[in-house]
């Protein structure tokens, strides 16, 4: 038996009526109960069904959480999804939850349109995700697939409930979206090929062609998303304005992204201040400009043209960096050094160490004092034996809490290699042999322990 909530359910049902007839008199949402308010059965601990009229493409999933549900099992904010998490809807007071990447496992959500897409006809279509607590990776082929029939999938080869598909609709780039605070929008343009009724979301391609990245050491040994606010919009409908990105100040040396990544935009051109094109086909890009400028995004999409303006103020280095390097003092410590010529409100340095080049974590702080200079030695660990090299960079804090980071160095660390030294014992020339590339320090004793030749290598390999 269906216990069917008659409160809630009419006031879903006049909130879908009022906003179905605000999108026909402005920008017409063909999704129905676009950010999952209308429901029949409020969710709970052992019962999640889909909204209505949404439902599963596949046995895997997904589960619907709203704020009606008081165990808090499947509430909103509060839910118990893969772990306890707490996220607020974008708009209203439910969402869905579904698997994108856990080894073997994909979850999939589809609804029929309102109406059949036209032929030729341009769509505005956009959802927001966001990373439950509790998850330990995120991934990307956050995708939008629309169809002309239903679709479900119960088994495929080795994945459990993977239906494999091209999604007309991802980010621009493709990016894996890590956010577990904010909603990230996923929209594009869609030109319809005629008669597609059909939308299903999901991640729609095996692991070997999705990227994924572990956000925490803990959690859910997977990649999942909350979704909220679905929407397909004819664009003659609507109006799509240029969209070059916020007004933003960046410090000098650092990238930042301008524009946006609404995939599906083609008759785009970017021009710097100067006027000069400096990108085409693109709707956003990274810019690295050295003084304060703007850049100019010119747009005609679908017969819609558009322009919009970034300004980019950049503001001078916190600190300017004379040397920075990394110094094998013994096969169990790195001398990491350092000096400035100038310090601008800088509060002091996070010295961060990485394995390979791109996941960093600090591993010791050092209070700025002035142009000076600066050292600090790492004490390498037995579980740094599994690694040749490492690599190193300097973050930047300044007193107002913002971040700017070195480059990047690495070294050799030589563990579980062996250094040659020929002939020994010895009275005249000695054969130093390193196992690797790197720098080095390099301390010869007496029997006595005192210190007879003391020298640097730096870039060492070999003899």
């Amino acid at each position: 038996m269906i216990n069917y909530n008659l409160t809630t359910n009419i006031k879903a049902q006049i909130i879908w009526a009022l906003m179905f007839v605000f999108f026909n008199t402005t920008a017409q949402n063909l999704v129905p109960n676009p950010s999952f308010e209308n429901f029949i059965t409020c969710p709970s601990k052992n019962y999640k069904p889909a909204p209505p009229p949404w439902y599963l493409a596949t046995k895997n999933g997904p589960v619907y959480l709203n704020a009606c549900d008081t165990s808090k099992y499947a509430s909103v904010p509060l839910n118990v999804t893969k772990g306890f998490s707490f996220q607020y809807a974008r708009t209203g007071s439910a969402y869905i939850y579904i698997d994108y990447e856990n080894g073997i496992t994909r979850g999939y959500i589809q609804v029929k349109l309102l109406d059949s897409l036209i032929s030729g006809h341009c769509y505005y279509v956009e959802h927001f995700v966001n990373v439950p607590n509790p998850m330990k990776y995120a991934c990307n082929n956050i995708g939008m697939l629309f169809t002309y029939k239903a679709i479900y999938v119960d088994t495929i080869g080795t994945f459990y409930g993977l239906l494999p598909a091209n999604p007309q609709v991802l980010c621009y780039g493709n990016p894996i979206i890590t956010d577990t605070l904010n909603w990230i929008k996923v929209s594009g343009i869609y030109k319809a090929k005629g008669g597609e009724q059909y939308l299903t979301l999901g991640n729609f391609l095996d692991n070997a062609h999705t990227n994924s990245v572990q956000i925490q050491t803990t959690g859910y040994a997977g990649a999942g998303y909350y979704i909220d606010d679905v929407s397909v919009i004819p664009l003659d409908s609507m109006q799509l304005k240029a969209d070059a990105g916020r007004d933003t100040t960046i410090v000098k040396g650092d990238s930042v992204w301008i524009g946006s990544r609404l995939c599906g935009l083609t008759n785009v051109v970017w021009y710097n201040a100067a006027n000069n094109v400096i990108d085409t086909g693109a709707p956003g890009l990274w810019v690295k400009p050295t003084s304060n400028t703007f850049y100019v995004i010119e747009q005609n999409v679908c017969g819609q043209y558009s322009r919009d303006t970034v300004f980019v103020n950049v503001q001078p280095l916190p600190v300017s960096m004379l040397n920075f390097e990394c110094l094998m003092l013994n096969e169990r410590q790195v001398k990491v050094s350092w000096e400035t010529a100038n310090e601008i409100n800088v509060s002091h340095f996070n010295v961060q160490r990485s394995i390979d080049g791109i996941t960093f974590e600090t591993i010791g702080k050092v209070n700025a004092k002035g142009a000076s200079t600066y050292n600090f030695n790492d004490p390498l660990t037995t579980h740094d034996s599994r690694f040749t090299t490492l690599y190193y960079r300097l973050q930047v804090v300044d007193k107002n809490g913002n971040k700017t980071y070195s480059e990047i160095k690495n070294i050799s660390i030589g563990y579980n290699k062996e250094i040659k030294v020929f002939p020994n014992p010895t009275s005249g020339m000695i054969n130093i042999q390193f196992p690797g590339s790197g720098n080095w320090q390099i301390t010869i004793t007496d029997m006595e322990g005192r210190i007879v030749w003391q020298n640097e290598c730096r870039g060492c390999n070999g003899t």
